[in-house]
């Protein structure tokens, strides 16, 4: 379950207290395209807010058409000023509490995201910055009036009215329950066509658990492994995450080759875990989107794709390591994979908190961060430093091919 999505997720209202960063006569801007880094396969975009002091604050973060309400981290809320209100809210043993966001900025267009409530999350050791180094997640449903465009391999996202610029690509239907936001798309895969969540904040490609293990019952010649390693560790599921390459998946006109894809229980998707107008089985991630220029147009519940970058290529070539954040912040051996290589099996074990990899610099490590540098070619050998049950320690690791 993606975090703090059940408890958040059903929470469009009106925001108040908003201010302007602008002088009144200044021009209206109704679109506008700024510069986004893509990192660990997500969006990441950056918002400029007025402070209840009259600065202006930046803050980077992850556009996240999957989720459910717009998160702060504490840092961001504390310098704008931000004071929550109401019960805290738990899920998964996260905290969260709803504050009034004031008007965000996008390059020079202000941007309406009242039709999704804010929430702080609680605590320092937040799964906003874990995995990304981010001050906040911004879901599509705070985008609903909008276009938007994703451009991927030109790391630019573009934000505008209805209307107000020109439709791109392959037009493909993707509709979505106005309470929810979470656009909907037709994927075919084996020949067969399954509806999945269109994920912008997923870094790989995920579905039902079920359906994954059936089809490595039917073709036993697929990759597979287990343990959410590389791409697939976000810090948030089990660390017996099923893990299977499919050999076509079909978007449209489009098919892309040798896809990744990550189970997650079967609930997670079942009919009734996400509004959307029908039923899906996983949701399609960064692996598969960081290929396009992804522009989804809210109000006429569409989306465009045009293929403008390559398909990833040896996306699982890692060490293996199944990573997560403790209460204090420390990068946490949570599982090896079951496919990583022996001396990575024999020198690493569960529990092994991370200090240093190779020349990387020294910890704190994002899960993002974590992740491409135990990636590189298979056969490299990654030298670590780390704790174990608090006695420190020089060992190796091996990049091999997990999927």
């Amino acid at each position: 379950m993606r975090l703090g999505y059940s408890v958040l997720i059903f929470t469009s209202g009106v925001v108040l207290g908003q201010q302007c960063l602008h002088a009144q006569d200044q021009p209206a801007v109704h679109h506008v395209t700024i510069p986004m880094s893509v990192e660990g396969n997500a969006p990441i975009i950056t918002i400029t807010f007025n402070t209840t002091q009259g600065v202006l604050r930046t803050a980077r973060f992850l556009f996240d058409s999957g989720g459910g309400a717009i998160i702060l981290g504490e840092g961001l809320a504390k310098d704008l000023g931000l004071k929550a209100k109401g019960a805290v809210l738990s899920e998964d043993g996260q905290q969260y509490q709803q504050v009034n966001l004031p008007t965000g900025f996008v390059g020079e267009m202000p941007i309406n995201l009242e039709t999704s409530k804010a929430f702080v999350h609680v605590g320092t050791n937040s799964f906003i910055s874990n995995r990304d180094k981010v001050d906040g997640m911004l879901p599509g449903k705070a985008l609903e009036h909008y276009q938007i465009v994703v451009d991927y391999p030109q790391h630019r996202f573009s934000l505008g009215e209805a209307g107000t610029f020109p439709h791109q690509g392959e037009k493909l239907p993707c509709p979505y329950i106005v309470s929810s936001g979470h656009p909907r798309l037709d994927v075919g895969i084996g020949g067969s066509t399954y509806g999945f969540l269109l994920d912008t904040g997923t870094q790989i490609t995920l579905m039902r658990e079920d359906i994954l293990k059936q089809w490595a019952k039917e073709h036993p010649d697929w990759p597979r492994s287990i343990g959410a390693a590389g791409p697939a560790n976000d810090g948030a599921d089990p660390d017996d995450d099923f893990l299977l390459r499919v050999p076509r998946l079909q978007l449209g006109s489009f098919a892309t080759n040798h896809v990744a894809v990550a189970s997650r229980p079967n609930e997670i998707y079942s009919a009734t875990s996400y509004e959307t107008p029908a039923a899906i089985v996983g949701a399609l991630g960064g692996n598969v989107l960081s290929q396009f220029r992804v522009e989804v147009d809210y109000p006429d519940q569409l989306c465009f794709f045009a293929r403008s970058g390559k398909e990833q290529a040896n996306d699982f070539d890692t060490v293996g390591l199944v990573l997560d954040t403790n209460s204090s912040g420390q990068l946490v051996v949570r599982a090896v994979s079951s496919t990583a290589s022996a001396v990575t099996r024999q020198n690493i074990q569960p529990g092994d908190v991370i200090v240093q990899i190779g020349d990387s610099g020294d910890a704190p490590y994002t899960l993002s961060k974590a992740a491409q540098a135990l990636s590189g070619v298979v056969g490299e050998r990654k030298h670590l430093r780390i704790l174990r049950r608090g006695e420190p320690m020089s060992v190796t690791a091996v990049v091999s091919r997990i999927l």
